[in-house]
Protein backbone atom coordinates (compact mmCIF):
# COMPACT_ATOMS: atom_id res chain seq x y z
CA UNK A 1 0.00 0.00 0.00
CA UNK A 2 1.31 3.49 -0.73
CA UNK A 3 0.73 6.26 1.49
CA UNK A 4 0.34 10.05 0.50
CA UNK A 5 0.96 13.13 2.96
CA UNK A 6 -1.01 16.43 2.15
CA UNK A 7 0.32 19.69 4.33
CA UNK A 8 -1.15 22.88 4.69
CA UNK A 9 1.57 25.13 6.32
CA UNK A 10 -0.09 28.39 7.62
CA UNK A 11 0.84 31.06 9.50
CA UNK A 12 -1.19 30.60 12.91
CA UNK A 13 -1.11 26.55 12.16
CA UNK A 14 0.02 23.28 10.04
CA UNK A 15 -2.32 20.77 9.10
CA UNK A 16 -1.30 17.41 7.79
CA UNK A 17 -3.55 14.62 6.08
CA UNK A 18 -2.12 11.38 5.49
CA UNK A 19 -3.70 9.26 2.88
CA UNK A 20 -3.86 5.53 1.30
CA UNK A 21 -3.44 5.04 -2.56
CA UNK A 22 -7.38 4.92 -2.61
CA UNK A 23 -7.48 8.61 -0.80
CA UNK A 24 -9.06 7.42 1.88
CA UNK A 25 -7.59 9.72 4.91
CA UNK A 26 -5.94 6.89 7.62
CA UNK A 27 -4.37 9.64 9.95
CA UNK A 28 -4.10 13.37 10.49
CA UNK A 29 -1.77 16.01 12.30
CA UNK A 30 -2.35 19.36 13.72
CA UNK A 31 0.73 21.32 14.94
CA UNK A 32 2.27 25.08 14.82
CA UNK A 33 2.73 27.45 12.02
CA UNK A 34 5.56 26.13 9.34
CA UNK A 35 5.27 29.85 7.32
CA UNK A 36 9.35 31.21 7.51
CA UNK A 37 7.25 34.52 7.12
CA UNK A 38 6.32 34.29 10.81
CA UNK A 39 8.32 31.81 12.47
CA UNK A 40 12.16 30.77 12.38
CA UNK A 41 13.87 27.59 11.32
CA UNK A 42 14.02 25.73 14.41
CA UNK A 43 10.31 25.80 15.31
CA UNK A 44 9.11 25.56 11.82
CA UNK A 45 10.75 22.42 11.57
CA UNK A 46 9.88 21.11 15.09
CA UNK A 47 5.81 21.97 13.92
CA UNK A 48 6.07 20.22 10.66
CA UNK A 49 8.24 17.09 12.19
CA UNK A 50 5.28 16.81 14.79
CA UNK A 51 2.46 17.63 12.27
CA UNK A 52 3.97 14.28 9.98
CA UNK A 53 4.53 12.72 13.20
CA UNK A 54 0.87 12.29 14.07
CA UNK A 55 -0.68 11.71 10.64
CA UNK A 56 1.52 8.68 10.26
CA UNK A 57 2.12 7.21 13.60
CA UNK A 58 -0.63 4.65 13.11
CA UNK A 59 1.05 3.40 10.10
CA UNK A 60 2.14 -0.30 9.30
CA UNK A 61 6.15 -0.58 10.27
CA UNK A 62 8.59 -0.33 7.34
CA UNK A 63 5.73 2.63 5.75
CA UNK A 64 6.90 4.55 2.53
CA UNK A 65 4.82 7.91 1.55
CA UNK A 66 4.97 8.12 -2.05
CA UNK A 67 4.38 11.71 -2.42
CA UNK A 68 4.13 14.51 -0.15
CA UNK A 69 2.60 18.17 -1.04
CA UNK A 70 2.99 20.86 0.94
CA UNK A 71 1.28 24.18 0.25
CA UNK A 72 3.25 27.10 2.40
CA UNK A 73 2.44 30.54 2.98
CA UNK A 74 5.60 32.95 1.63
CA UNK A 75 6.43 30.55 -0.66
CA UNK A 76 6.30 33.21 -3.74
CA UNK A 77 9.36 33.12 -5.96
CA UNK A 78 11.32 29.78 -7.41
CA UNK A 79 14.01 31.25 -4.75
CA UNK A 80 11.74 31.06 -2.21
CA UNK A 81 10.69 27.45 -3.07
CA UNK A 82 14.45 26.31 -2.98
CA UNK A 83 15.38 28.02 -0.04
CA UNK A 84 11.88 26.07 1.44
CA UNK A 85 13.09 22.93 0.31
CA UNK A 86 16.52 23.23 1.40
CA UNK A 87 15.54 24.56 5.06
CA UNK A 88 13.01 21.55 5.20
CA UNK A 89 14.90 18.38 3.63
CA UNK A 90 16.46 17.58 6.66
CA UNK A 91 12.91 16.73 8.62
CA UNK A 92 11.33 15.03 4.99
CA UNK A 93 14.88 12.90 5.25
CA UNK A 94 13.71 11.62 8.93
CA UNK A 95 10.73 9.55 6.76
CA UNK A 96 10.51 7.38 4.12
CA UNK A 97 9.13 9.64 1.41
CA UNK A 98 9.89 8.99 -2.28
CA UNK A 99 8.91 12.25 -3.93
CA UNK A 100 7.98 15.57 -2.26
CA UNK A 101 6.70 18.93 -3.93
CA UNK A 102 6.16 22.27 -1.79
CA UNK A 103 4.29 25.35 -4.01
CA UNK A 104 2.53 28.14 -2.26
CA UNK A 105 -0.93 27.76 -0.67
CA UNK A 106 -3.00 29.91 -2.89
CA UNK A 107 -2.72 27.17 -5.38
CA UNK A 108 -4.18 23.94 -2.94
CA UNK A 109 -6.59 26.78 -1.76
CA UNK A 110 -7.50 26.63 -5.41
CA UNK A 111 -7.40 22.74 -6.14
CA UNK A 112 -9.37 22.24 -2.61
CA UNK A 113 -12.75 23.55 -4.96
CA UNK A 114 -11.91 23.52 -8.00
CA UNK A 115 -10.62 21.31 -11.12
CA UNK A 116 -11.36 23.56 -13.88
CA UNK A 117 -8.26 25.21 -15.86
CA UNK A 118 -9.84 28.83 -16.14
CA UNK A 119 -9.90 29.22 -12.14
CA UNK A 120 -8.36 31.59 -9.49
CA UNK A 121 -8.31 31.43 -5.72
CA UNK A 122 -8.43 34.73 -3.81
CA UNK A 123 -6.86 34.38 0.24
CA UNK A 124 -7.29 36.94 3.12
CA UNK A 125 -6.40 35.42 6.18
CA UNK A 126 -3.18 36.97 8.09
CA UNK A 127 -2.06 38.09 4.58
CA UNK A 128 -3.49 38.00 1.07
CA UNK A 129 -2.70 37.19 -2.24
CA UNK A 130 -4.61 35.67 -5.75
CA UNK A 131 -3.73 33.80 -8.09
CA UNK A 132 -5.32 32.53 -11.05
CA UNK A 133 -4.80 30.13 -14.31
CA UNK A 134 -6.63 29.45 -18.17
CA UNK A 135 -6.73 26.72 -20.30
CA UNK A 136 -4.47 27.97 -22.51
CA UNK A 137 -1.40 27.55 -19.92
CA UNK A 138 -0.92 31.28 -18.73
CA UNK A 139 -1.12 32.50 -14.99
CA UNK A 140 -0.94 35.81 -12.80
CA UNK A 141 -0.73 36.47 -9.50
CA UNK A 142 -0.91 39.45 -7.55
CA UNK A 143 -0.42 40.48 -3.80
CA UNK A 144 2.15 38.29 -1.93
CA UNK A 145 4.94 40.13 -1.38
CA UNK A 146 3.90 40.24 2.58
CA UNK A 147 3.14 42.83 4.91
CA UNK A 148 5.55 45.76 4.00
CA UNK A 149 5.40 45.79 0.03
CA UNK A 150 1.50 44.51 -0.07
CA UNK A 151 -1.18 42.24 1.67
CA UNK A 152 -3.72 44.94 0.99
CA UNK A 153 -7.58 43.18 2.29
CA UNK A 154 -5.65 40.78 4.75
CA UNK A 155 -6.49 40.24 8.62
CA UNK A 156 -3.08 42.30 9.45
CA UNK A 157 -3.90 45.77 6.83
CA UNK A 158 -7.27 45.39 8.88
CA UNK A 159 -5.71 45.20 12.29
CA UNK A 160 -2.89 47.86 12.02
CA UNK A 161 -6.28 50.08 10.43
CA UNK A 162 -7.95 49.06 14.18
CA UNK A 163 -5.07 50.15 16.24
CA UNK A 164 -4.47 53.23 14.00
CA UNK A 165 -8.43 54.12 14.19
CA UNK A 166 -8.51 53.57 18.14
CA UNK A 167 -6.01 56.28 18.09
CA UNK A 168 -7.64 58.96 15.89
CA UNK A 169 -11.03 58.25 17.84
CA UNK A 170 -9.06 58.80 21.48
CA UNK A 171 -7.23 61.92 20.22
CA UNK A 172 -10.42 63.74 18.75
CA UNK A 173 -8.41 63.33 14.80
CA UNK A 174 -11.67 61.05 13.62
CA UNK A 175 -15.33 60.68 14.99
CA UNK A 176 -15.44 58.76 18.33
CA UNK A 177 -15.43 54.70 16.98
CA UNK A 178 -16.34 51.34 19.00
CA UNK A 179 -13.14 50.65 17.89
CA UNK A 180 -11.22 52.75 20.73
CA UNK A 181 -13.30 50.72 23.65
CA UNK A 182 -12.85 47.20 21.78
CA UNK A 183 -8.80 48.18 21.52
CA UNK A 184 -8.82 49.09 25.50
CA UNK A 185 -10.99 46.04 26.12
CA UNK A 186 -8.75 43.28 24.06
CA UNK A 187 -5.28 44.64 25.79
CA UNK A 188 -6.79 45.30 28.90
CA UNK A 189 -5.85 48.85 28.98
CA UNK A 190 -7.26 51.84 30.32
CA UNK A 191 -7.19 54.06 27.81
CA UNK A 192 -4.83 54.17 24.06
CA UNK A 193 -1.82 55.78 25.84
CA UNK A 194 -1.44 52.71 27.90
CA UNK A 195 -1.18 50.88 24.71
CA UNK A 196 2.00 51.36 23.89
CA UNK A 197 3.00 49.47 26.17
CA UNK A 198 1.36 45.99 24.60
CA UNK A 199 1.80 47.36 21.05
CA UNK A 200 5.80 47.79 21.54
CA UNK A 201 7.24 45.70 24.12
CA UNK A 202 7.76 43.25 22.75
CA UNK A 203 6.50 44.46 19.74
CA UNK A 204 3.03 42.93 18.07
CA UNK A 205 3.96 40.07 15.41
CA UNK A 206 1.67 39.61 12.20
CA UNK A 207 -0.48 37.56 13.77
CA UNK A 208 -1.06 39.47 16.67
CA UNK A 209 -1.63 42.46 14.57
CA UNK A 210 -4.05 40.01 11.99
CA UNK A 211 -5.94 38.82 15.24
CA UNK A 212 -7.61 42.12 15.76
CA UNK A 213 -9.51 42.54 12.40
CA UNK A 214 -12.28 40.44 14.26
CA UNK A 215 -12.75 43.50 16.46
CA UNK A 216 -13.76 45.58 12.58
CA UNK A 217 -15.73 42.68 12.39
CA UNK A 218 -17.83 42.99 15.55
CA UNK A 219 -17.73 46.59 15.48
CA UNK A 220 -19.11 46.50 11.88
CA UNK A 221 -21.89 44.20 12.85
CA UNK A 222 -23.02 47.14 15.85
CA UNK A 223 -22.78 49.54 13.17
CA UNK A 224 -20.10 51.62 13.58
CA UNK A 225 -18.90 53.69 10.96
CA UNK A 226 -15.17 53.54 10.97
CA UNK A 227 -14.99 50.02 11.37
CA UNK A 228 -17.87 49.99 8.22
CA UNK A 229 -14.70 52.03 6.05
CA UNK A 230 -11.94 49.77 7.06
CA UNK A 231 -13.83 46.69 5.96
CA UNK A 232 -14.78 47.93 2.94
CA UNK A 233 -11.53 49.12 1.85
CA UNK A 234 -10.24 45.77 2.09
CA UNK A 235 -12.81 44.26 0.65
CA UNK A 236 -12.32 46.58 -2.52
CA UNK A 237 -8.56 46.03 -2.38
CA UNK A 238 -9.69 42.04 -2.74
CA UNK A 239 -11.99 42.88 -5.74
CA UNK A 240 -8.65 44.80 -7.49
CA UNK A 241 -6.50 41.74 -6.86
CA UNK A 242 -8.99 39.48 -8.32
CA UNK A 243 -10.35 41.96 -11.18
CA UNK A 244 -6.62 42.17 -12.69
CA UNK A 245 -6.13 38.55 -12.65
CA UNK A 246 -9.20 37.81 -14.17
CA UNK A 247 -8.48 40.65 -16.61
CA UNK A 248 -4.73 39.29 -17.34
CA UNK A 249 -5.76 36.08 -18.04
CA UNK A 250 -8.98 36.81 -20.17
CA UNK A 251 -11.59 34.92 -17.55
CA UNK A 252 -13.95 38.07 -17.96
CA UNK A 253 -14.99 36.51 -21.27
CA UNK A 254 -15.57 33.11 -20.46
CA UNK A 255 -17.08 30.81 -17.09
CA UNK A 256 -14.61 30.51 -14.43
CA UNK A 257 -14.12 29.52 -10.85
CA UNK A 258 -13.07 31.94 -8.62
CA UNK A 259 -12.11 30.23 -4.95
CA UNK A 260 -12.32 31.92 -1.94
CA UNK A 261 -10.30 31.30 0.86
CA UNK A 262 -8.90 32.55 4.55
CA UNK A 263 -10.99 33.56 7.44
CA UNK A 264 -10.98 36.93 6.77
CA UNK A 265 -12.65 36.79 3.42
CA UNK A 266 -14.55 34.03 4.63
CA UNK A 267 -16.40 36.39 6.69
CA UNK A 268 -20.10 36.69 6.33
CA UNK A 269 -19.96 39.97 5.44
CA UNK A 270 -16.66 40.63 3.72
CA UNK A 271 -17.50 37.00 1.32
CA UNK A 272 -21.09 38.97 0.49
CA UNK A 273 -19.21 41.82 -0.08
CA UNK A 274 -16.38 40.67 -2.42
CA UNK A 275 -18.83 38.15 -3.80
CA UNK A 276 -21.11 41.05 -4.75
CA UNK A 277 -18.77 42.88 -6.55
CA UNK A 278 -17.45 40.09 -8.70
CA UNK A 279 -20.61 39.07 -9.45
CA UNK A 280 -21.52 42.27 -10.80
CA UNK A 281 -18.42 43.10 -12.36
CA UNK A 282 -18.02 39.63 -14.11
CA UNK A 283 -21.57 37.89 -14.46
CA UNK A 284 -19.99 34.51 -15.83
CA UNK A 285 -18.18 34.04 -12.74
CA UNK A 286 -18.68 31.25 -10.62
CA UNK A 287 -17.61 32.04 -6.94
CA UNK A 288 -17.01 28.62 -5.21
CA UNK A 289 -16.91 28.61 -1.50
CA UNK A 290 -14.92 25.42 -0.42
CA UNK A 291 -16.94 22.62 2.13
CA UNK A 292 -13.33 21.46 3.19
CA UNK A 293 -9.86 22.96 4.17
CA UNK A 294 -7.15 24.00 1.69
CA UNK A 295 -5.40 20.87 2.53
CA UNK A 296 -7.48 18.68 1.10
CA UNK A 297 -6.35 20.62 -2.41
CA UNK A 298 -3.22 18.98 -1.47
CA UNK A 299 -4.08 15.78 -0.98
CA UNK A 300 -6.12 15.75 -4.65
CA UNK A 301 -2.62 17.32 -5.71
CA UNK A 302 -0.56 14.31 -4.10
CA UNK A 303 -3.01 11.34 -5.76
CA UNK A 304 -2.53 12.86 -9.19
CA UNK A 305 0.61 12.56 -10.22
CA UNK A 306 0.35 14.56 -13.42
CA UNK A 307 -0.82 17.78 -11.73
CA UNK A 308 1.70 20.27 -12.95
CA UNK A 309 3.37 22.24 -10.05
CA UNK A 310 2.80 25.84 -9.40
Amino acid sequence: MNYFLAIDGGGTKTRVLCADENGEVVGEGLSGPTSLTVSNLGAASFALREGIRQATQNLPPGFTIKKLVMGLAGIDTEIEKKKTEESFRHVLSDFQIEEFQFMNDIYIALRTASDSNDALAIISGTGSNCFGLNSEGQTHKTGGLDYIISDQGSGYEIGLSVLQMAAKSYDGRAPKSLLEQKVNSYFQTASIPDLKQSVYNPVLSKMQIAALAKLAFEATAEGDAAAKSIIDKAGEELFIMAKVVIEKLGLNNRPADCVFAGKVLLNDYMKQLVSGKLSQAFPTLNIVIPTKDPVYGALRIALQSKEVAQ
